[in-house]
């Protein structure tokens, strides 16, 4: 019986690419999936039908978000070096705001999903939550203990840097730190220009929202710069090892992860479920503190989630957090920090960028003092890091660029560009403390300078 000889079987070059194309997916959701939802969007805008409701905030979210995130990732020199999908996702949200293709009603909804019912701050206490917990516990005093110096070194040497770049542009000292530096470290918007605002506003018998509306421009340039600044510490980490931790700002902490990285995590959902709560519970917690028992000590407004990190850190010291709670939040974390960062990068974008008034703000004297402050910030972080043993990319990034940023949403885009979201919860002691601190010495120099 004679063997059939088996035929191989090929596909036109044509077919092919159309089965590709049909394969395609954007982190996981299919192409012809992402664009339903593009359909969806679209005539649901022309009909006046879109809900803007949770389900409808987020299905705009996920459009806009994985479709800028993936150009963003995927673009040459933009990816490597300018932000990538992190940068773009938020940018383009915007843009897509001031341009009319994402209606008003639309953003409003959105708008009101990260503001009014704090979609970024359940982001960002889940991400502060796991940061810390994962911190071994020996390295924890060194961690604290040589972090808030290096906010304070950073601050000076940012203060230093801004006034160089006032001279060369020719604005004089005091503008430049009353209007300039002082926002761009205040804290973010409503923890610092506001409150900030409200203090020139006293001191000068003028009304605060003229001092606000210059100043929070100013902070938003400055947030874009340091946002760009972290993408190339990323790129500059990879060509430089020996300056990075790739996520761990102390130095010897990266043996000690690889050990546990050994220990396969079989949390389970129930654990996931623990975990979560400990993250909103300790979010809670912050808030009875911060807002309701212990807003300020001494002339300090405590942000609280500067005491939701000092809780937390008590609480890893001591060892309470059951170890199944631990693992549960860090699947929990990884789902998260997942291309999913880019939906909620999306939302920061529609949310709390002004893509329009941002281009017509920006001029050559502002850009000049903004990059100054900013790489004012890197550079005292950076020498202070080689002081206290920590690596010099993480310790500019969570303690420089952090605090010369935008608040939560700064931090949430910075860490993004420059993958380094486990660095979330000193990112927040760099900006709520350092912010606090800032508006204690906005007291002083408008008193000094603005009567």
């Amino acid at each position: 019986m004679a063997l059939r000889k088996e035929v191989p079987v090929t596909v036109a070059p044509e077919v092919a690419s159309k089965t590709g194309l049909l394969n395609y997916n954007m982190y996981g959701l299919p192409l012809w999936a992402w664009f339903t939802g593009v359909l969806i969007l679209v005539f649901g805008q022309l009909t006046k039908s879109y809900p803007v409701s949770f389900a409808g905030d987020i299905l705009v979210l996920f459009v806009v978000g994985f479709f800028f995130g993936k150009v963003g990732d995927t673009l040459p020199i933009w990816k490597d070096y300018l932000g990538g999908g992190s940068l773009l996702a938020f940018l383009g949200a915007s843009y897509l705001v001031s341009t009319g293709v994402i209606s008003t009603d639309v953003a409003n909804g959105v708008k009101s999903l990260f503001d009014e019912m704090g979609l970024l701050d359940f982001f960002i206490a889940v991400i502060i939550t796991s940061s810390i917990l994962s911190i071994n516990r020996k390295f924890l005093a060194k961690a604290i203990g040589g972090f808030i110096p290096l906010v304070l070194v950073g601050t000076a040497f940012a203060f230093i840097a801004a006034i160089v770049g006032g001279l060369i542009v020719g604005v004089n000292y005091k503008e430049v730190i009353m209007n300039y530096a002082l926002p761009i470290m205040g804290g973010g918007n409503g923890a610092g220009a506001i409150p900030m605002s409200q203090i020139w506003g006293q001191v000068t018998g003028k009304d605060p929202k003229i001092w606000y509306s210059s100043a929070i421009t100013i902070l938003t340039i400055a947030n874009i710069f340091a946002i760009m600044v972290g993408a190339l510490l990323n790129g500059l980490g990879k060509k430089m090892p020996k300056w990075t931790g790739n996520g761990e700002l102390i130095k010897g902490q990266v043996t000690e992860k690889k050990k546990e990285a050994k220990v396969k995590n079989t949390a389970t959902m129930e654990d996931a479920a623990f975990g979560l709560f400990v993250a909103i519970a300790f979010f809670g917690l912050a808030n009875l503190i911060g807002v309701g028992l212990l807003p300020k000590i001494g002339p300090f407004s405590i942000h609280p989630y500067a005491y939701m990190v000092i809780l937390l850190i008590i609480a890893n010291a001591l060892d309470i957090i059951p170890q199944r709670a631990k693992d549960g939040l860090k699947k929990v974390n990884e789902f998260m920090m997942g291309k999913l960062l880019f939906v909620f990068l999306a939302g920061v974008g529609i949310t709390y960028t002004d893509f329009s008034a941002l281009i017509h703000a920006l001029s050559l004297q502002t850009a000049v003092i903004c990059l100054f402050t900013v790489f004012g910030a890197v550079a005292g972080c950076w020498i202070f890091a080689k002081l206290v043993g920590f690596y010099e990319i993480e310790a500019s990034i969570a303690g420089g660029l952090c605090h010369v940023n935008r608040g939560g949403s700064g931090d949430l885009e910075i860490l993004g560009a420059s993958n380094r979201m486990i660095l979330m919860s000193y990112a927040q002691l760099a900006t709520r403390l350092g912010g606090a601190i800032i508006l204690v010495l906005a007291s002083f120099f408008f008193g000094l300078w603005a009567k």
